[in-house]
């Protein structure tokens, strides 16, 4: 790797793109926020284009201000925009880490757990075993009774037992029981391993970009 590819790729690393050019720069994905997310919602349908300027049109009608005075209103959004929100979405949904791997600082903050030797081979055939690296969901709802077995340190995000439906994930043994493989049903492509007794981990997606709408009638 010469030093123009190394540059690029720690710029791509931080996700920021400040120390990229302005031609590398203007193919970083926009960050996803709250109303993009919205806009990409109402106005995006079907399959991706390939092109990042294709533009998605929805037009409703929305009260604005005090009165019953409706309006309408035109949403666009770019694919670009689309495919930041998606990325988002599989990040939230299926961004996965084994259990222990990140631990709870006494700030609050997630970090990454250097004593991390990986799980036991009979703990990593357990779906609970393995969390979702986002912002609490699910252990917000539990009482203080139900998280009395918990480890503050490590049980700090949510497991992949608990995602609604039941079933959403697929967990098996490749490699003569040497590696586990967990496949996300919900978005199709997204395939996520773990060697057991090492910090090694990691997933890759490689699908449509599409969630699984139908898998509530598939289980």
């Amino acid at each position: 790797m010469d030093f123009e590819c190394l540059h690029y790729s720690l710029g791509l690393a931080a996700g920021n793109g400040l120390t990229l050019r302005s031609e590398h720069r203007a193919h970083l994905l926009p960050s996803a926020t709250e109303s993009m997310i919205a806009d990409v919602a109402l106005a995006a349908q079907g399959r991706f284009t390939g092109d990042p300027s294709q533009e998605y049109e929805h037009t409703e009608m929305r009260i604005k201000g005090e009165g019953d005075d409706a309006t309408e209103e035109e949403v666009k959004v770019n694919e670009a925009s689309r495919l930041a929100t998606t990325v988002s979405n599989i990040d939230k949904d299926a961004s996965v880490v084994p259990r222990g791997a990140f631990t709870k600082s006494p700030c609050g903050n997630m970090q990454t757990n250097r004593s991390f030797g990986g799980l036991d081979p009979v703990e990593a055939v357990k779906l609970c075993n393995y969390l979702h690296l986002r912002e609490l969901v699910n252990l917000k709802k539990k009482s203080i009774l139900e998280m009395s077995h918990l480890n503050p340190a490590i049980d700090s995000l949510d497991p992949l037992s608990e995602d609604v439906p039941k079933g959403s994930w697929s967990l098996q043994l490749e490699g003569g029981g040497t590696v586990c493989i967990l496949h996300s049903l919900l978005w199709l492509g997204l395939t996520f391993f773990h060697v057991p007794q090492t910090p090694q981990h990691g997933h890759i997606y490689m699908g449509d970009r599409l969630m699984n709408l139908d898998l509530p009638f598939m289980l």
